[in-house]
């Protein structure tokens, strides 16, 4: 398949205007140009609009790749976008608005509380989805069976980190600092699980405000106790250099892992080098190398069609990270297979789905488990590589 220049138009991308190509629906599905309508849920006003519009960089340069090889079935893919404003309150007015359009494909919302919401009404409506959302719940094919979650869950970032801790680097002494939020309970619970199927319990468990003004404190516990490995969970940057800074002024540098969160560009800006030398987080062995690896081809291209958006480059992890542009290679090769746009048979296609060669990994499919990733996926690496400049904002080397 011959993919012609990458031609995304960011003015579609930075002002939220309406879909390419938009034009009024005719029948289900379809514009009056036979153009495949597919749902695009993002907060376009909000606090979070900024944040979260690179999140969608990927699903854009899937779309123009689809369309530049002849779309899907020869029907180019044409984005209905509607405001979700970030409000898990919100959705179910704007899945419903989408559904009254004939929309049955979506991708979207960004968030679990938010994906949990609009979850209610897709579920209902056998409307087949893809949402940025780690939530393990998520990828329930029994609870959410129109649901196809594309990226890894809580359930796998927990498993993936202590086992990293304890048998990796064979650490014994576990310490934990979550942040007092729904994803820090959920994520601590599962850590909680696999670390006594390892025989190793918890020397500490420091559970912090995301409002803390430091983690002196909770690091100072940490410490005292004894904990050499540390499963730091927080999704925001600021707290996560709080904690960091906190050990770097005890002196105190155990092994850290942690999810993807821990990425972001500027906390290492925020924190010195010395602090993070021994960090690592979850991510995709895809977008990482190693000594003796390196990085596909096709991820390479993705990396720079990414960073043609200045975005990228300080949210190239999450960019990387997100499901969209897995998600619309699978609903195309569905669609083809069956030949049919059909939700019904699309859906028995995408439930057969068997280690399909993604951007994020080996997918894989049944009628009841719709988490695409398996743990095999997975891999830790190192905080520090985001300054190599192989990283290109998306990649990272392996911690091990």
């Amino acid at each position: 398949m011959t993919i012609r220049r990458n031609t995304l138009d960011r003015r579609l991308f930075l002002g939220g205007v309406a879909a390419l190509g938009a034009s009024t629906l005719v029948r289900p599905g379809f514009a009056d140009d036979d153009t495949f309508n597919v749902g695009w849920v993002r907060p376009t006003t909000g606090r979070l609009a900024s944040s979260y519009a690179p999140l969608y960089i990927g699903g854009l340069i899937a779309i123009d790749e689809i369309n530049a090889a002849g779309g899907i079935m020869g029907r180019k893919i044409a984005r209905q976008e509607e405001d979700d404003e970030a409000s898990p309150a919100r959705e179910p007015a704007v899945i419903k608005k989408l559904q009254e359009g004939g929309v049955r494909y979506i991708c979207g919302p960004t968030g679990s509380s938010q994906s949990l919401a609009a979850l209610a009404v897709t579920t209902a409506s056998k409307t087949i989805t893809t949402m940025y959302a780690i939530a393990s719940e998520a990828g329930d094919g029994n609870r959410y069976p129109w649901h196809y979650q594309c990226t890894f869950n809580s359930d796998l970032q927990a498993e993936m980190a202590s086992r990293y801790l304890v048998e990796t680097l064979k650490l014994k002494k576990i310490g934990i600092l979550q942040e007092n939020t729904a994803y820090g309970e959920q994520v601590v619970a599962a850590c909680q699980t696999i670390l006594k199927k390892l025989g190793v319990a918890p020397v500490g468990v420091e559970v912090f405000p995301i409002t803390a003004p430091d983690l002196n404190g909770y690091v100072g516990n940490l410490r005292k106790a004894g904990a050499d490995g540390v499963l730091f969970w927080t999704g925001s940057t600021p707290i996560t250099a709080k904690g960091f800074n906190s050990m770097h002024s005890q002196k105190y540098y155990p092994a850290i892992a942690g999810h993807s969160s821990l990425f972001a560009d500027s906390l290492l800006d925020l924190v010195p080098a010395e602090a993070l030398q021994n960090a690592a987080g979850t991510y995709y062995k895809t977008l990482t190398w190693s000594d003796k690896e390196e990085i596909g081809s096709r991820q390479m291209d993705f990396a720079k069609k990414a960073n043609a958006f200045p975005e990228t480059k300080e949210a190239g992890v999450n960019v990387a990270g997100s499901p969209f542009y897995d998600f619309l290679y699978l609903v195309r090769a569905a669609i083809e297979q069956e030949k049919s746009f059909e939700p019904e048979k699309v859906k028995r296609a995408m439930d057969a789905t068997k280690d399909y060669k993604g951007l994020l990994g080996n997918l894989t499919f049944t009628p009841t488990n719709h988490a695409a990733i398996s743990v095999e996926d997975m891999t830790m690496a190192t905080l520090l590589s985001g300054r190599d400049p192989k990283a290109m904002s998306v990649f990272r080397k392996r911690a091990v």
